[in-house]
């Protein structure tokens, strides 16, 4: 029983941190503002902490690597476009 329920939590991780890698290349894209990263940065973390309880480390990396895609596009939106 205990083992589904890891699994679980990796897979939703996983997904979590998927969708947060995806509203960083959004955001970089979209120059519109800085809303779509904040979502981006609490699923990233979201899909982190999911996976470090799940003991599942390539989840762990893939939601770190969303929180830093998200803020490389905050960094990126705020640099190119004009102030706000």
């Amino acid at each position: 029983m205990e083992r589904n329920s890891v699994g679980l939590r990796a897979t939703v991780g996983r997904v979590l941190g998927l969708l947060g890698v995806i509203c960083a290349v959004v955001g970089i894209f979209v120059l519109n503002g800085i809303s779509i990263e904040f979502p981006g940065i609490m699923l990233g973390g979201l899909g982190y902490y999911f996976c470090l309880t799940g003991r599942d480390r390539m989840g762990q990396t893939l939601g770190i690597v969303a929180a830093a895609l998200n803020a490389i596009s905050i960094g990126v939106s705020g640099l190119e476009g004009p102030p706000q």
